[in-house]
């Protein structure tokens, strides 16, 4: 982990990056086109994923198994007959490219031992899956890495899956850290690095059926940053051959991280929030707007990166902060 860099340390690199900094931003003006690196801040994790289950199934892409859109007492649930073995997924759904997320469903085993849900799924070979034990009082949760055998993670704690009733499941992944809840109980909480990133998907095993609703995934968008809504951190920046973001949570140990390739850029941002609400980065200004707008925050010039440095940031209010550089040619 990098260190923070003290008040004296952040003002010297700083003016020795940047030259002089402006306290406030220029008047609002739109950002050129062209080729140009962004990001954003927010405050909470977008929705990256919703199924009730109230139209068809064409968010889902069957693997194996029987699905259908099925009536449980009036609500509109899918109903899923499980795939040819255990651990054979029905359904996947999302990006390969997700990594960090929360997966929240409900779920009841309409008949049989067995529902699962994967997680972090690239193929076949390679997942997290979660399902319930054959005596329906345990949960298990496995990995399965480059094809090989399913390898269980942790002991497997008490959970009763009686046939006929409803659970509430959540499966949060960050970083190499796995907790797994139900009807807001923890019941795992594992460090495992095998897989960083994958879909998500449904499934069960032949001979048992089981009902999925409300399919939610949340997380952090392609180039978002998560912000404390109101707080302070720090967001650093380190040379590198590509632009890309290298820690998007600024709210666990309250420092992340891009990566950006030497040379000197323009910089514009823009902010939306609450009115009144306002961001400082360093010593520049963003103010939020009923309407936001563009304001460029240094001259022709540009700020010049060319080492290692931070921005101490701070946030009261604003929802969504944009941050454009655009290379001086």
């Amino acid at each position: 982990m990098r260190k923070k860099l003290g008040a004296i340390s952040l003002v010297v690199v700083l003016v020795l990056a940047f030259g002089a900094i402006p306290a406030y931003a220029a008047p609002p003006t739109m950002p050129p086109p062209g080729e140009h690196f962004t990001f954003n801040t927010v405050t909470k994790y977008s929705t990256l994923f919703n199924d009730a289950f109230d139209g068809d199934l064409s968010q889902w892409t069957q693997i194996s198994g029987t699905w259908a859109i099925a009536d449980d007492g009036g609500n509109k649930v899918c109903s899923i007959t499980g795939g040819s073995y255990v651990g054979g997924v029905v359904a996947t759904a999302g990006s390969e490219n997700w990594a960090d997320y929360i997966l929240e469903f409900d779920v009841k085993k309409a008949s049989g031992n067995y529902f699962n849900v994967v997680f972090r799924y690239t193929d076949a070979g390679n997942h997290y899956l979660l399902e319930p034990s054959a005596d329906s009082i345990h949960i298990a949760l496995f990995k399965k890495v480059g094809g090989g055998s399913y390898q269980e993670l942790a002991p497997r704690p008490l959970q009763n899956t009686t046939v006929g009733t409803w659970y509430h499941y959540k499966i949060a992944v960050k970083g190499s850290s796995i907790k797994i809840y139900v009807d807001g109980v923890l019941k795992f909480d594992v460090t495992d690095s095998s897989l960083a990133a994958g879909k998500m998907g449904i499934g069960g095993y032949t001979g048992s059926t089981a009902y999925f609703d409300n399919v939610n995934v949340s997380g952090l968008k392609p180039g978002e940053i998560l912000v404390p809504f109101s707080g302070s951190g720090y967001l650093g920046w380190t040379p590198g051959p590509t632009f890309k973001i290298l820690d998007n949570d600024m709210t666990d140990d309250g420092q992340a991280w891009v990566q950006v390739p030497i040379g000197r850029y323009i910089t514009y941002d823009q902010a939306r929030g609450k009115p009144g609400g306002e961001l400082f980065w360093g010593n520049d200004h963003a103010r939020a707007t009923k309407k936001p707008v563009w304001e460029q925050h240094n001259g022709p010039s540009g700020y010049n990166f060319t080492a290692t440095g931070n921005w101490a940031f701070t946030n009261d209010g604003v929802t969504c902060y944009s941050f454009r550089l655009y290379p001086v040619p």
